[in-house]
């Protein structure tokens, strides 16, 4: 029993000395409250009302577009170092910009496809698909936006809870992962078949990372099932803003300042 606990303890030790971060770059925002996102090839988003400005690893100024008809925008999700995915809520809006913010094929409206009111958006790993939710109707819809095309519709997807809260919508490893504000949390599969449903502590934070979901809190990170071969990882840095998990980097925003990340294991 002494040997095992021992071995166990050995382990553990091993696994937290392999863990290094490593400090990659440093990014400024324009204001500490401006919304932002980058992209795999590190550039910056960063939007307020319905201004975009993107930060080029290239070009030391970056570009600046605007875009009235989408009142304000609410999220910028990025596709790729080309594409970017635009969305407003309040205009039931949403188009594809290209590395100059310029938009691609104009702007879809949801209310096109019979549509009202979509609370979220999530880009696929296939860069012509697109998730989005209709809190109205607890719909889940797979849209192509090449085609403008639903490609997959499920109703009631979580089981007729009215009023459905999500505080995070994203693909990762080809399914689609819901966080309800009450720490439920749905898996779904690229047909929309519930995969997977757990009730997590409300208030946590998920992200993909190494082809796991882990969970966040403000100062570790850890799988979202942990085991004895996978303990707490201890963040960088306590005291923060805002972190945000983008393909395999870790961007802390603290004030005007983002430190960006990345985690040898």
């Amino acid at each position: 029993m002494k040997f095992t606990a021992l071995l166990f303890g050995l382990l553990l030790t091993n696994l937290v000395i392999g863990q290094t971060w490593v400090l990659e770059k440093e990014l400024v925002l324009k204001d500490s409250t401006y919304h932002w996102t980058s992209d795999e090839w590190g550039q910056l988003y960063q939007w307020k009302d319905n201004t975009i400005w993107l930060q080029q690893n290239q070009n030391s100024t970056p570009f600046q577009e605007t875009f009235k008809i989408l009142g304000e925008i609410t999220d910028i999700q990025a596709i790729s170092g080309l594409r970017a995915l635009v969305y407003s809520e309040g205009q039931q809006m949403m188009g594809v910009i290209d590395n100059t913010l310029q938009l691609k094929e104009g702007l879809l409206a949801f209310f096109d496809f019979d549509l009202s009111n979509i609370t979220q958006v999530a880009i696929g790993n296939r860069p012509d698909f697109t998730w989005l939710f209709d809190q109205y109707r607890e719909r889940l819809i797979l849209l192509n936006i090449n085609t403008a095309q639903a490609v997959q519709v499920v109703d009631n997807c979580f089981g007729g809870i009215q009023d459905a809260q999500i505080v995070q919508f994203f693909e990762y490893q080809q399914n689609l992962i819901c966080l309800l504000s009450d720490g439920r949390y749905f898996e779904f599969d690229r047909n929309l078949t519930l995969v997977k449903k757990l009730t997590l502590v409300p208030g946590l934070t998920l992200f993909g990372y190494q082809n796991e979901i882990y969970l966040q809190d403000q100062n570790w990170i850890e799988k979202l099932k942990p085991s004895f071969q996978a303990s707490r990882i201890e963040l960088p840095i306590q005291n923060y803003q805002q972190l945000q998990v983008l393909q395999d980097r870790f961007y802390f925003q603290q004030g005007q300042k983002i430190s960006v990340y990345r985690l040898k294991m």
